[in-house]
């Protein structure tokens, strides 16, 4: 082993990109999307010209209290100032948080004038929200805009919480005890007919919403307290059944079976949470502006929590860069380097949490120069631990228990993984790379993470099943680590198949084949392939397939990456 450690050793520490992906592959159908069959004309090219008349008295203000005035508008007396001239158009286009607005956040004003909340918002507060990262209820990053009364949310938040659940006017005025006239003072919105929610919904009949909060605000303040709110509306309730009662009795006696009388709601209805369409009539999705570097972030995702649903790691949540490094450091128990040593053996090496800086340990060159020297003697994996009597990081533990590997193994190619030169990195473990032996560039897959490789041995597995049926990728070979088997490389594009396709493939399980948006499907979820264990398993399997080609829920879309938008 050699001594001149800088120069004959290389280590891979994981990088942001290798940690993260920026969206998940699925269709939340908020607002966003509906409100492409409402868009306004385009402005004619003459109200670009320079303007020829004033706008009165207000010309004689200097512009920044002008700017000021304008940025303190409600958006819908804001929109008509705009309708008076070209030179209101012109004041207008000159706000600052105007163009920020106009730039990054054009659709939550479309969406705010087109549902008619604008007069409850006004442009400092949408600007300010568009500055603002921060969910106002959980403080996760919040990459949507609520716009009944413009708050920043998290996806986890608006689709569970109930102060994000715009009420019916009827059922507000009951479930609070509200008159009429309160009623009217509310923040209320017009629903935009369309599909919502990733389920799919449509809402098709028009109506009119109300905030929840606004409105439990309204009933508190009218009745002194939470508990004589809900005392009154418990009262009504018992009013309303013991007239109910009454009337049906009288129908009994009457002995009259035409006569229908409808039984007052007592109970509000199955919210659904994320299934609830009216949770998404009010939700555009926005990014966060920087105020100080006027960059633009969208937020991501964590590998880690791509496959939970049990928050504080749900797949759900997004992050920027400093609050993924506060989420790092909440579940962090220890790191992993991986040291290649005299350019043939490669050393798993822990590294206890707080060791060592975030910044050294995703930078190669920085973490190179800190460890401390490695052990002489043959070894595979050891941890680097504080010496509690010097303080110094030093090797705590070492040994030669072999690492986790796939033991499916049916190709009879099998590439050593020293022999792949990068080219591309398509997303976090996979890459396109070149190797001696193949022509052209291939895809490689690695297991980053121990926990990975019970899902690529399945993986693996699937890609048996599938051989020589021209369903999907080339399967090329498995990539070896020292004799250790670390995943396989692929080859090529998921060649698209119709259900007729898949009809003929009685040993391909079904649940691999997806609906796409031209009537076919993709081969997807390898990593959660099974095979029937019968004939009638496999029978009933089958009788499932065109529900299956026709779903749209987006199954399977937290675990799939894709480009931002």
């Amino acid at each position: 082993m050699t001594q001149n450690f800088e120069n004959d050793r290389e280590i891979t520490a994981y990088r942001l990109d290798d940690l993260v992906y920026p969206n998940i592959n699925l269709n939340d159908h908020t607002l966003d999307g509906n409100l492409s069959l409402h868009k306004s004309p385009p402005e004619s090219e003459c109200l670009r010209l320079p303007p020829r008349t004033n706008v009165g008295v207000l010309d004689a203000l200097p512009l920044e209290i002008l700017q000021d005035i304008l940025s303190q508008l409600d958006l819908c007396p804001h929109t008509d100032f705009r309708l008076v001239n070209r030179r209101a158009i012109e004041l207008v286009n000159s706000l600052p948080q105007y163009k920020a607005i106009n730039a990054h956040a054009l659709n939550a004003l479309h969406g705010i004038l087109s549902i008619e909340t604008g007069r409850w918002i006004t442009c400092r507060t949408l600007f300010e929200k568009l500055c603002t990262p921060g969910c106002e209820l959980c403080g996760d990053f919040g990459s949507y805009l609520y716009l009944l009364t413009c708050k920043r949310v998290c996806f986890l938040c608006f689709s569970q919480d109930r102060l994000y659940l715009p009420l019916p006017l009827k059922r507000a005025s009951r479930k609070f005890g509200l008159d009429s006239r309160i009623m009217k003072t509310l923040p209320r919105m017009r629903v935009i007919r369309g599909t919502y929610s990733p389920n799919e919904k449509r809402v098709c009949a028009p109506s009119v919403l109300v905030d929840y909060e606004s409105a439990l605000h309204a009933g508190i303040s009218l009745h002194g307290s939470v508990s004589a709110m809900l005392k009154y509306v418990a009262d009504m309730k018992t009013q309303k059944l013991d007239k109910y009662n009454t009337r049906m009795a009288a129908v009994r006696r009457s002995g009259s079976i035409t006569r229908r009388t409808r039984q007052p709601q007592t109970s509000d209805p199955f919210d659904g949470q994320s299934g609830n369409p009216f949770r998404f009539v009010a939700i555009v999705r926005v990014p966060w502006l920087n105020r100080s570097s006027q960059e633009v972030t969208w937020g991501f995702h964590c590998v880690g929590c791509k496959k939970s649903c049990r928050p504080p790691l749900h797949y759900r949540r997004k992050f920027t860069a400093f609050s993924f490094d506060d989420h790092l450091k909440q579940f962090e128990t220890e790191s992993e380097g991986l040291v290649l040593v005299d350019n043939k053996f490669l050393k798993y090496i822990p590294i206890d949490a707080g060791l060592y800086g975030r910044d050294d340990m995703c930078f190669g060159p920085s973490l190179i120069s800190l460890l401390p020297p490695l052990p002489s003697r043959d070894w595979k994996q050891g941890c680097i631990s504080r010496d509690l009597k010097t303080g110094e990081a030093h090797f705590s533990t070492v040994s030669k228990t072999p690492l986790s590997r796939i033991t499916k193994i049916w190709h009879p190619i099998q590439v050593d993984h020293l022999k792949l030169r990068e080219e591309q990195k398509l997303r976090s473990g996979v890459y396109e790379v070149t190797c001696p032996g193949f022509s052209s560039t291939i895809v490689a897959k690695f297991t980053q993470f121990e926990w990975e490789v019970p899902q690529l041995e399945a993986e693996t597995t699937a890609y048996e099943w599938i051989e020589g049926q021209l369903v999907g990728p080339a399967f090329l070979g498995h990539l070896i680590e020292e004799g250790r088997v670390i995943h396989w490389v692929p080859h090529g594009p998921h060649r698209r198949l119709s259900s007729r396709d898949a009809g003929g493939l009685p040993s391909v399980p079904l649940d691999l084949v997806k609906t796409a948006s031209d009537g076919k499907a993709t081969l997807i979820d390898f990593d959660n392939a099974s095979r029937p264990a019968s004939d009638d398993e496999l029978e009933a399997e089958r009788h499932k397939l065109q529900t299956q080609l026709r779903d749209t829920s987006g199954r399977g879309g937290k675990v799939a990456e894709s480009s931002p938008d």
